[in-house]
Order: structure tokens, then C-alpha cells, then sequence
């Protein structure tokens, strides 16, 4: 990585041709004010110019730009080399998000039957239970913050549905070894520093697969029942299962993914609701009409379309994630622009989401926009990026949706959601793109 080495020492002009700037200002400015470090560069340069954030990155922005990378020239954007030197690789280890190509498209068929239409409806039930308990005494006059509550929640979710762990006691007692896996994965640096984020990140996973390899194995014996069930069955072109610290491998990185981004989603879901209650009575008529007095069922799903609306608009107007890494594997031409091998590539479903190319009047929430009444205007499904896109779209997100809508259709039925008005929230980009001190009640409706 000659290139960026280059850059270190200040050496030669990097990236040549591309616009923007390497100062190592960049860094500081971006994690000190990073919508408006994204802002204003795009309305400066354009989709693609190059910045610094520790080493030179090239952005590229947009539907255009997302599409190249992640369908027409997949293969020469490296998920390993963008994700394998974040301190995430030491705690997910041979996870799909490491993985390229071949190696890549094997995993992806491991985990598919599970995140798959049959994982899901037996994982459905179980979601629905868990918010349904969650969401009893939230009429108790308190104001609650909207991120604080659904962590919470996701948490249970995904350590219940998607790892096996039972709830009560078993999980509160996996409460916080998962947690440090949490922080751990958001560490600095792969340095491993005794008792540092990471050190106890490594801790909390080794004593995870330790308790749970009993869990796997029981599955295995058993038939094979939800996500862990499947997973344990699971077996190769030779009949073989596959290892137990593998399944177990597999089952942290779902818990990860179901719980950090399904929470940041959920979280804007409740802020929105409640800055928007015209768009909660729509939610609550149209949930009372298809689902009466019953629990939300998969087979809802087509009509509960202004449900779907809402849900596409909070991915485009708050995703989850601020921006993803990938590193090119070859020299890159695009529009123009000289990409060489080994840079460093940033994509932001954030503000690809922002561009007025790719939707009107971006800044506003509007689930109307993907209303068929606005004709040629109605907004375009292929360029929502929350969730990825192209053959390596996220194979979680079809659980994230059933989660989000078990949520709202229990929410918006048994509560009237309002804002805290002593609170003074603000939206936070990095490391999970969430609201902070969104603070709400929750009215029982009679």
C-alpha cells in the first residue's frame, strides 16, 4: 500500500486530479461537526473528492457512485481490507463482512436459510413478545429517551431471537459480556491494550462462545428450530456441520447487526413519531383496520402500505450508519477520476440519501413521497442505500423490518407518542446514527 504509505510521510501528490483536500484538519473537522463536513464538501465538489480521516480516503456520493461499487464493479471494492483493520475484525473473526468474493458467497449461503422466510416467521412471534412486554407500564408519566428505550429492547430481540439466549436471568447475565463485545467493537485500534475496550471486548467474546457452545450443540440435536436451529444444522457440499465456534461466530455477528443498527432505526422511528402525530394517526387507522385486535402477522406486510412508507422514508432520511469503509483492489476509473489501487473509499448512505438527484427535497420527512398518487415524483425504492445494495445487500434487513414494524404496530395502537418539550435533542452521526436526549411520553390511548 505504497500510496497511502506515500501520504504518511507526505511524499508526492496523492490522489491526484481529484478534488477536495488531505489536510490532516479533515479528521477533526468530520468528528466535530460531520453533517456539516459532508455537506459542505459535497455542495463544494460534487459525488467524488478526497479527504483524510488519519489516512487519504476517496468519497464517492450518490445513487451513481453506490451502484458502481456495489453492482458493476463489485469486485474491485475490497469489504476485507476496509473493514479488516478496524478493531470490529479481532472480535468478528471470518464474519462476512471480512470476507470477499468466493469466501464471501459461501457465507452468504450459510446464513441465508436462516435470515430467510422461514427464520423469520419463527423468530416472529418471539419479537412481538418481547415488545409487547416492553411497551406494558410505558404510562407511567415519565418521559423516556427514545434511544435509551429501544437499545433496551433490540437487545432482548436479538439476544433471544437470534442467539438463542433465554430470557430472564440467562440473559441478564449476558447483558454485559455482550456489551463489552459492543464497545469493544468500536474501539480506536487494533492494539490490544490490557483492560482496554478492545482487551475486554476479547474477554467478553471468549467467555460468549464458552457459554454458548452448549446452546449449539443442544440445537444440534434437536430439530432445527429458528435462526439458531438452522444454523446448527447447517451442513457443507459433504455433510458436514459446520464447527461449533463457526455457528457461534455467525450468531455474535447477527446479535451485532440486529441489535446496534435495528436500534439506531427504531430510535429515529420512535423521535419521528413523535415530532410527526398526524403521521401516527394514518399508522394507528391503518393498523386497526388490517390488524384489528390481533398480534401483527408477516402476511400483514402488503397491507400495511403506509406502514411501508414510513419505514422506507426513516432509511432514507435517518440511516442507520453515517458511512461505510471499502479499499479498491485495483486502479479505478470513474467519470473521469483516477482511483489508484489500495485507496481507501468511504460511501454514505446519509448523504446519498440528501442528494436532489436522487430525491425531492431531501431534508424533509415525508413517507408520502413513495405514494403512487405522486406519479412521476413518487421517490424510487433503488435509491434507498440503508441497507446496502446490489448482490451484498444486507442479509439482516428483512429482519430489521419485521422488527420495526412488530414496534410501531405496537406502539401507534396502544400509545399516543409526544416529545418532551424541557428536552433539547440533537442528532448524532458517529459511531451509530442516532438521536440524543430525544426524549418522549407515552399516552395510553382508551
Amino acid at each position: 500500500m505504497m500510496r497511502i504509505e506515500n501520504a504518511w510521510t507526505g511524499g508526492g501528490d496523492i490522489l491526484p486530479g481529484i478534488p477536495g483536500s488531505l489536510n490532516p484538519v479533515e479528521i477533526v473537522e468530520m468528528i466535530r461537526t460531520p453533517y456539516k463536513y459532508i455537506h459542505d464538501r459535497f455542495d463544494k465538489h460534487g459525488h467524488v473528492f478526497r479527504s483524510r480521516i488519519i489516512y487519504p480516503i476517496v468519497w464517492m456520493v450518490g445513487v451513481d457512485c453506490n451502484r458502481f461499487m456495489m453492482v458493476t464493479r463489485r469486485h474491485d471494492f475490497s469489504y476485507e481490507k476496509g473493514y479488516g483493520k478496524l478493531a470490529f475484525a479481532k472480535l468478528f473473526p471470518k464474519s462476512i463482512l471480512l470476507l470477499d468474493g468466493d469466501e464471501a458467497g459461501h457465507a452468504r449461503g450459510i446464513l441465508t436459510p436462516a435470515l430467510g422466510r422461514l427464520g423469520i416467521r419463527d423468530s416472529c412471534e418471539k419479537v412481538t413478545e418481547i415488545w409487547k412486554r416492553r411497551t406494558e407500564t410505558l404510562d407511567d408519566g415519565r418521559s423516556r429517551d427514545a434511544y435509551d428505550f429501544v437499545l433496551r429492547s433490540t437487545f432482548d430481540v436479538s439476544a433471544n431471537a437470534l442467539t438463542g439466549v433465554q430470557l430472564g436471568d440467562e440473559l441478564e447475565s449476558y447483558r454485559p459480556l455482550f456489551e463489552e463485545l459492543i464497545v469493544g467493537a468500536m474501539a480506536n485500534t487494533q492494539i490490544r491494550v490490557p483492560m482496554g475496550k478492545l482487551d475486554r471486548g476479547l474477554r467478553a467474546r471468549n467467555e460468549i462462545v464458552r457459554r454458548m457452545t452448549p446452546t449449539v450443540e443442544e440445537a444440534r440435536r434437536n430439530e432445527p428450530e429458528g435462526m439458531v436451529g438452522l444454523l446448527a444444522h447447517y451442513k457443507d457440499d459433504a455433510g458436514n456441520y459446520l464447527p461449533i465456534e463457526e455457528v457461534v461466530n455467525h450468531l455474535l455477528l447477527l446479535f451485532w447487526a440486529g441489535y446496534d443498527t435495528t436500534a439506531s432505526a427504531g430510535s429515529w422511528v420512535v423521535h419521528l413519531l413523535a415530532h410527526h402525530p398526524a403521521w401516527q394517526e394514518e399508522l394507528k387507522e391503518e393498523a386497526d383496520r388490517v390488524i384489528g385486535d390481533r398480534d401483527f402477522e408477516l402476511g400483514d406486510v402488503a397491507e400495511l402500505e403506509k406502514l411501508s412508507w414510513f419505514i422506507r422514508e426513516q432509511e432514507r432520511f435517518a440511516p442507520s450508519i453515517f458511512m461505510f469503509p471499502r479499499v479498491t483492489n485495483e486502479d479505478i476509473e470513474y467519470k473521469g477520476f483516477h482511483i489508484p489501487k489500495d485507496t481507501a473509499v468511504m460511501w454514505t448512505p446519509y448523504m446519498t440519501h440528501r442528494d436532489p438527484a436522487a430525491f425531492e427535497h431531501p431534508n424533509i420527512f415525508d413517507p408520502g413521497r413513495w405514494s403512487d398518487e405522486r406519479g412521476d415524483r413518487k421517490a424510487k425504492s433503488k435509491n434507498l442505500f440503508g441497507f446496502g445494495g446490489g448482490p451484498r445487500l444486507c442479509l439482516g434487513r428483512n429482519f430489521a423490518l419485521m422488527q420495526l414494524r412488530v414496534m410501531i404496530t405496537t406502539l401507534v395502537r396502544n400509545y399516543v407518542i409526544e416529545p418532551d418539550p424541557t428536552a433539547q435533542w440533537s442528532p448524532q452521526a458517529l459511531p451509530m446514527h442516532h438521536p440524543v436526549n430525544s426524549r418522549v411520553h407515552f399516552r395510553r390511548r382508551h
